[in-house]
């Protein structure tokens, strides 16, 4: 002990910052001196989830011992801090929250994560907006916050918003954010709503590479403008919106959708040729993929794309948009089908120069009516089979014995191979009760 009391305090800080919080928070009763070392660290992370036994043993609140120690770091420089709790803040300590933020903000800090379940929502202070030095910030679980007029966050990289409420009412947020982020590069925004309702949403930024909106409540028709030349990722899930006034995707390489249209209110013409240029697309509903169906003569020749995936997740469907899909897909190399297979009613075609090479089923069983019969169909349209790819579930030796024979038994020509994987631990997703 008195060989490490030797050191000096900047070792001693050093050592104790490689152990997580908890653990070097235990230190706090050796002596005077290292009362306060275990906070003196660049990278703070305090997580209720990593303490079972009350916090560091001593048996005081999550909330005290994050005040204290921010209290005892003083004015130690941090460039990282996390607090996360799974526990719920009572209304009356949601104050301390906020706090937390200011002091994050008084130390000039470059990412900030706050992930906390409070009974009442909490208050973001005025100051975030305004932050020169904030590269990274993530709010999660019910914010409130009101976007100053000379908002300006000129060194953010990355914004992550979960259940964040702004009370702006005369300008659209995220125009007005997104304004204010000049090198911005990724958004993320899951919420049941984030603004007063009947607002125009605009989604424009130049720096923008990523972009998730993950909207949970359909409560409303907005109409929604995709102003972002560089976008390379989008992830969109929500009610399809009225109607989409300008569209700029060109430089789009994956996207991944989840929208409920409704055909007399929903108009996604321009969505949909605005992802012309898209390389992967990822349909994650069968609600988005009859998008394709409504609103058939309005697809785009997809002359980039080289994978597609949909997800059926329930049965009462036919296979009518597949080949109008495909036909639109001069270049597609792979086809992912999520979700059991069902027959289709009727006998289509796919079209001689159909050039899909690689299929992917999955959740494959083998046992449900037409399942087998529908991947037969397959095989024998899609002309340019290599390679048929099946992840089946399987329970036993026998169940696999059954549906590698059945597979292997399956009419195809001599170059496309069939490749087979089981899966034990988890039963196949649930269908979801879905209704246009």
């Amino acid at each position: 002990m008195d060989m490490i009391n030797s050191l000096a305090d900047d070792t001693i800080c050093q050592i104790l910052s490689s152990l997580p919080i908890k653990e070097a928070a235990l230190t706090r009763v050796l002596s005077k001196r290292w009362r306060y070392l275990f906070a003196l660290r660049p990278n703070l992370r305090l997580d209720d989830n990593d303490d079972d036994d009350g916090v560091c043993g001593g048996g005081e609140s999550f909330i005290d011992f994050v005040n204290s120690v921010l209290a005892v770091s003083g004015k130690f420089p941090m460039s990282n801090i996390s607090i996360k709790s799974g526990k719920r803040i009572a209304m009356d300590d949601t104050g301390h929250v906020t706090r937390w933020m200011t002091y994050a903000l008084e130390h000039a800090v470059r990412n900030l994560n706050i992930d906390v379940i409070a009974e009442d929502s909490i208050m973001v202070p005025l100051e975030m907006f305004t932050c020169k030095t904030i590269v990274e910030l993530r709010l999660s679980k019910g914010f409130e916050a009101l976007i100053p007029d000379d908002v300006y966050l000129p060194s953010l990289k990355t914004l992550y918003l979960d259940t964040v409420y702004f009370y702006n009412k005369r300008y659209c947020v995220l125009e007005k954010l997104l304004s204010a982020c000049p090198v911005l590069e990724e958004l993320t925004i899951h919420s049941p709503t984030w603004q007063v309702q009947k607002r125009c949403r605009t989604v424009s930024s130049s720096s923008l590479k990523r972009l998730t909106i993950k909207v949970v409540l359909f409560v409303d028709f907005w109409d929604l403008t995709f102003d972002t030349p560089n976008l390379a990722y989008l992830e969109y899930s929500d009610l399809a919106a009225r109607k989409y006034p300008v569209v700029n995707l060109n430089s789009l390489v994956e996207a991944n959708l989840e929208l409920r249209v409704y055909r007399n209110m929903s108009n996604p013409t321009n969505l949909m040729i605005g992802l012309r240029y898209v390389e992967v697309l990822e349909l994650l509903s069968v609600d988005t993929w009859k998008m394709f169906c409504y609103f058939r003569e309005e697809i785009p020749v997809f002359s980039n794309m080289f994978r597609l995936t949909i997800t059926v997740d329930f049965p009462d469907h036919d296979w009518e948009f597949l080949p109008m899909l495909l036909a639109k897909c001069p270049s597609l190399h792979t086809l992912v089908i999520k979700g059991p297979l069902h027959a289709d009613t009727r006998d289509r075609e796919y079209g001689l120069s159909c050039p899909v090479k690689v299929l992917e089923i999955y959740e494959y069983e083998g046992s449900k009516v037409g399942e087998l019969e529908q991947l037969k169909v397959f095989i024998e349209k899609l002309p340019c089979l290599e390679l048929v790819k099946v992840l089946a579930y399987a329970t036993d030796d026998k169940e696999k014995s059954r549906i590698t024979k059945d597979l292997l038994m399956v009419p195809r020509s001599s170059e496309c191979n069939i490749q087979i994987t089981f899966c034990e631990d988890a039963l196949p997703r649930l269908s979801r009760d879905r209704k246009l």
